[in-house]
């Protein structure tokens, strides 16, 4: 008789471990919030367990940082994650007098957690679950190590799910703010290129990714003169479309009747140089057309060389400048200068 309802009690148990669980994954299936998945968690753990110390440590990058405690202070947490982060994952819920690391078993013990239960996804640890000792001071059975597993498995996908979705999202926001950037660096290039009498003016950009560092720019001085620039930002994305911005925008102040080419090249290159990291620079090429004269003068600054197609067939590289925009502050810069015949082309490109 005394068996019979030792087995009656131990059914009940089941049966109301499995509705716990039942409930739980529902609310848990219901959600895609990481900090309401680990409430959920912790409230299943203290109904069920009746605990009142736990601690939940999740993998950041290669270290475990602490997400939930109670009952555990802060530094012992802090002390014990690297050691923790280090054992070899276990298949379950376990006791932590089962650890093989004898000294990190004495502190754990010391501190009052009894319990261990690594959360992991795919053979991929994502953090471990500790668990301090039951208000009834009875020990963790292997039943309660069956279910502390099952639970934790669940919130575990939980999680998962969860991080994908916010991944989705922010994908999702970078793509808009990617399209918002590229229509803006769009309307930075020339909208429509002026029409001059005896010449022909053709430019176009295709970036390799949504935005990047790319830029050319067609500017008209006076009635004589037109400014033709052509650069080529240090890597690719939003930084470097931020820095071209800022070259289009500080070149067009720069360009008025009375301006020296070369100090206007060594301006820019002193705030490139002032504003940003070794890291960024920005190869340029510049040429002012004097539609008079039938002169480009003209400043390389460390870009590829531009071709002079003459008539005749005979080709010359416009190499003369200096060194790259950003390097070096307070570079003198040199211009060069070509005589334009009719049938002339002279081709820039990044």
């Amino acid at each position: 008789m005394k068996e019979i309802k030792q087995i009656n009690r131990r059914l009940d148990e089941k049966v109301h471990e499995l509705k716990t669980l039942f409930d739980i994954g529902q609310g848990l299936s219901a959600t895609l919030d990481s900090q309401k998945i680990l409430r959920l968690l912790v409230y299943a753990l203290m109904g069920q367990m009746f605990i009142t110390k736990y601690a939940v440590l999740l993998k950041c990058d290669s270290k475990l940082e602490l997400k939930d405690r109670k009952g555990f202070s802060a530094d012992f947490l802090d002390h014990i994650a690297g050691a923790i982060a280090n054992l070899e994952i276990p298949e379950g819920a376990m006791s932590v007098q089962d650890i093989s690391d004898n000294k990190l078993c004495e502190i754990l013990l010391k501190n009052d957690v009894q319990t261990l239960i690594p959360m992991a996804h795919q053979e991929k640890l994502l953090g471990y679950l500790l668990l301090g000792s039951k208000l009834s001071g009875q020990p963790y059975t292997k039943t309660d190590f069956e279910f502390l597993t099952t639970l934790v498995s669940q919130a575990v996908i939980s999680l998962e799910n969860a991080r994908l979705f916010e991944e989705t999202l922010e994908k999702q926001r970078l793509e808009e703010e990617l399209n918002v950037a590229r229509t803006i660096q769009k309307k930075l290039l020339p909208k429509k290129l002026p029409e001059i009498s005896g010449y022909d003016i053709y430019g176009m950009n295709n970036s390799s990714q949504q935005v990047g560092g790319d830029y050319f720019d067609v500017i008209q001085i006076d009635e004589n003169h037109i400014a033709l620039a052509i650069g080529d930002v240090s890597g690719k994305g939003v930084p470097a479309s931020l820095l071209m911005a800022n070259l289009q925008a500080a070149l067009r102040v720069m360009m008025t009747p009375d301006m020296n080419l070369a100090e206007v090249v060594a301006k820019l290159n002193n705030l490139i140089h002032s504003n940003t990291g070794l890291d960024k620079f920005i190869t340029f090429f510049i040429g002012i057309l004097d539609t008079v004269t039938h002169t480009l003068t003209y400043v390389n600054a460390g870009h590829n060389n531009p071709v002079h197609l003459s008539i005749d067939r005979e080709i010359k590289f416009l190499d003369v400048g200096g060194i790259i925009l950003g390097i070096l502050p307070k570079y003198s810069y040199q211009t060069g200068q070509i005589s334009l015949e009719p049938g002339d082309l002279v081709f820039t490109y990044t």
